[in-house]
């Protein structure tokens, strides 16, 4: 019990800004397993307290702008830590043109102009899809998108090579992996209860998800941890527009 907690709080701790106070955290193969089946609920968290803050703003504030305030704040809870992946892999996709090694680039702590205002751009475009969401009150579509952008990791990750050093590969290791995919539905059903169209929306963002990995590693001939923000980020962005469209 006390290893899944650990998980736990390994994945708030490094997917989001919230505090954890926990001394001694032991990590293992293990945790890393567990911390996939977590990662989804931690986009859950994520997601009530966006919205209880934007119910909250509505009290005082006009909604439109209390709904964009809460958009950026979902962008800060979790440190901005995908809106960064975006950058690098976007210098290392047009770096690569010129021959330059895309790892290297990624690697690098310097931002390229190209990058930046592709990551401006996609900010943009987050925030004004996130903003009429939750201006709309629809607290399911965007719960469940937060959930399942994030629920991919576990069912897809595997058909991908990382790193053997990697947490991400380290996870695959452990055994038990396989009934924790079942155990992880579980995602799928509160989804199914809330909003109506979940499962086909979990369709599409298994597809969408699998198809960016495919294209970045098909270009880079490798996926890392940047691959695999930028796929969030888009899948997430691109399943805000899917699902509206289907409430709408």
């Amino acid at each position: 019990m006390k290893q899944i907690l650990n998980a736990f709080f390994f994945a708030l701790s490094y997917f989001t800004i919230i505090p954890i106070f926990v001394k001694d955290m032991k990590i293992n193969n293990d945790t890393y397993k567990y911390t996939l089946a977590f990662l989804p609920l931690v986009g859950g968290i994520l997601a009530i307290i966006v919205i209880a803050l934007n119910i909250f703003l509505n009290e005082f504030f006009n909604p439109l702008y209390s709904a964009f305030v809460a958009s950026v704040i979902y962008l800060a809870l979790y440190g901005f830590l995908h809106l960064e992946a975006i950058c690098d892999v976007v210098d290392a996709w047009f770096a690569s043109y010129s021959g330059k090694d895309p790892y290297e680039i990624m690697k690098d702590p310097t931002i390229g102009a190209i990058g930046a205002l592709y990551a401006f751009c996609f900010v943009l475009l987050k925030v004004a899809i996130s903003t009429y969401i939750l201006f709309e009150e629809e607290y399911a579509l965007f719960f469940t998108v937060l959930v399942f952008s994030r629920l991919n990791l576990m069912y897809l990750l595997q058909f991908f090579q990382f790193n053997k050093n990697s947490f991400l590969s380290l996870a695959f290791q452990s055994a038990g992996v396989g009934k924790l995919k079942i155990y992880t539905l579980i995602y799928l059903l509160i989804a199914m209860f809330i909003f109506s169209n979940a499962i086909t929306l979990f369709i599409l963002s298994l597809l969408i998800f699998y198809s960016i990995m495919k294209i970045l590693n098909k270009k880079f001939s490798f996926v890392n941890g940047d691959c695999l923000g930028f796929t969030i980020e888009h899948s997430e962005l691109i399943l805000f527009n899917i699902a509206l469209a289907i409430v709408l």
